[in-house]
């Protein structure tokens, strides 16, 4: 049997600062590797483009499911309605920041369970050669993360979908 490839968004909202989305590819076990493949990285994007653009993301890529950004539910709300499968991410940055180093350190060792970039996601890229922590600090530098933080939303969510859940009789 062969495993199918999904494919799912990361969204996090922005007017002044820069909207984005990112999808990327989920291969499931044993490969279990996110692989970021396309973004979206506007400034000034209103919502009604967004949702055009979202929409023609998801015809053309499959894209399962767009995990937002919890601080505009209405937002969220305003997807739904328009028929995309829109959900809130959880808020858990610091486990977010975890789980991404985790799937970093597991692609330079080439374990299962990496994170990989295409170069056509040419805003992000250049954020993680910028990110770090402060030394004592729990917070990241001050500078641009929007696409870090549209990538936590997303792999927060597949953290959710992907797990299988037990279920008690």
């Amino acid at each position: 049997m062969e495993l199918q490839i999904k494919v799912y968004a990361g969204v996090k909202w922005g007017l002044l600062e820069p909207t984005v989305i990112l999808a990327a590819e989920y291969h499931p076990p044993p490969e279990d590797r996110i692989h970021l493949i396309r973004e979206l990285y506007r400034r000034e994007l209103y919502l009604e483009d967004l949702m055009a653009i979202a929409g023609e993301w998801r015809k053309e890529l499959q894209i399962r499911r767009f995990f937002c950004d919890p601080a505009e539910p209405e937002l969220i709300n305003r997807l739904r309605r328009a028929r995309l499968p829109a959900v809130a991410a959880p808020k858990e940055q610091n486990l977010a920041r975890s789980l991404i180093k985790q799937r970093l350190a597991n692609t330079r060792e080439g374990r299962p369970g990496g994170l990989t970039i295409s170069r056509e996601c040419v805003n992000t890229i250049p954020e993680f050669m910028k990110y770090h922590l402060p030394e004592g600090k729990t917070k990241p530098a001050d500078g641009d993360t929007h696409g870090l933080k549209a990538l936590h939303f997303l792999v927060l969510g597949l953290s959710l979908e992907a797990t299988p859940r037990v279920r008690w009789i």
